[in-house]
């Protein structure tokens, strides 16, 4: 396979008091995972990418991109010198620069030479410079059956699935709503940031409409607090996950709900396994927008509507013959497999880097 995208890294790049750095270093520096994030560590070791579509190389002068290593927020709270010599060194050489700028709160950066990877945007503020990259989901469908994707026939009454945080105690929820008093001010003259509010609270209000919808059959689990981080999980981490699994297996759809960022790891997970996600549009950017169709294998109600999430579902499934049904979670599971699981998407992201390069070259 031709390498298509040469990046450069300097020997001095490197700050030796953060562990993290992007995805695109793993084949130059090792992969870098956290104790507190297990299953994003299963998903980037265990569908590690090869690197074949980028090459590495010692001369500035040849690099299609200057790569800042680490997480611009990190960098910046960790050494903001060494980030600014980085990005003068790389002007300098009047090359493109590419930044690590994803996570729950994603720090806002200008540039024309900038390339910024972001999981959490949303559609109203969202830069052409900025490439939408997804969490890294673990593909379980491969590891706990085998790559087999059990799917499931249409049966009259759809059974939508959910187990994660979605609870509240009364401390957590009188905190979380002084927090929220700003949004809802600017939300009274400007609609559509009703999309910033806190994903937990979201969940809540979805899984009550959905439960006092008629015609469904909920199949919720719903948790006071996150389970994938071993300080905050309540009971065994494998019993959760165990919990979690069964959940999205026995479920036709799947609500995706966003998290603290504008993104949902369940997401991919239930693409993973072939399940159609029932996805709570916050203004979210979805990678490949302009490869994968998801509206061929998604149910998307807009934020707006959260309040018709139940009816709108049933109508949905009303309508979806058995045969599409059915389509519907292969073509979930293979745009997983095709494009989003960790060892993939590096490959479809080297063409839009390509592209980008391409242009600011000429």
């Amino acid at each position: 396979m031709n390498v298509r995208v040469k990046l450069y890294v300097g020997d001095w790049y490197r700050e030796k008091t953060l562990k993290s750095y992007v995805f695109l270093l793993y084949p130059l520096w090792g992969v870098v995972t956290k104790a507190s994030m297990p299953y994003i560590a299963a998903a980037v070791t265990k569908h590690r990418y090869s690197g074949d579509e980028y090459l590495f190389v010692t001369d500035i002068a040849d690099a299609d991109y200057v790569v800042v290593p680490h997480p611009i927020g990190l960098f910046l709270q960790a050494n903001k010198e060494k980030f600014e010599k980085i990005i003068a060194e790389a002007r300098a050489a009047k090359k493109l620069i590419l930044i690590e700028g994803s996570g729950d709160i994603e720090t806002p950066i200008e540039g024309d030479d900038l390339v910024i990877l972001r999981q959490s945007q949303y559609r109203y503020s969202a830069k052409n410079n900025e490439i939408t990259v997804p969490l890294p989901a673990e593909d379980l469908c491969e590891t706990y059956f085998g790559g087999r994707l059990n799917i499931r026939k249409k049966q009259p009454i759809p059974v939508v699935g959910f187990a994660g945080w979605a609870k509240l105690g009364l401390k957590q929820k009188i905190k979380t709503y002084i927090k929220s008093v700003p949004l809802e001010v600017v939300s009274l003259f400007f609609p559509h940031r009703r999309a910033e509010k806190k994903g937990v609270l979201l969940r809540s209000a979805a899984l009550k409409t959905l439960a006092q919808t008629q015609g469904i059959v909920c199949n919720f689990l719903g948790r006071s607090s996150y389970a994938g981080n071993p300080v905050t999980a309540q009971g065994s981490m494998e019993e959760n996950r165990r919990q979690f699994i069964e959940n999205l297996v026995d479920s036709d759809y799947a609500l995706c709900v966003r998290g603290d960022g504008n993104s949902s790891i369940r997401f991919y997970e239930a693409l993973s396994l072939g399940r159609i996600p029932l996805f709570l549009d916050t203004a979210c950017v979805l990678p490949l927008e302009n490869v994968i169709d998801y509206k061929k294998f998604c149910v998307f109600v807009d934020c707006k509507d959260l309040h018709k999430i139940g009816e709108k579902l049933v109508e949905f499934h009303k309508k979806c013959s058995p045969e599409e049904f059915e389509l519907m979670q292969k073509r979930a599971r293979e745009a997983y497999e095709m494009y989003l699981r960790p060892d993939v998407f590096p490959k479809h992201m080297a063409a839009q880097l390509a592209a980008y390069a391409e242009r600011y070259y000429e």
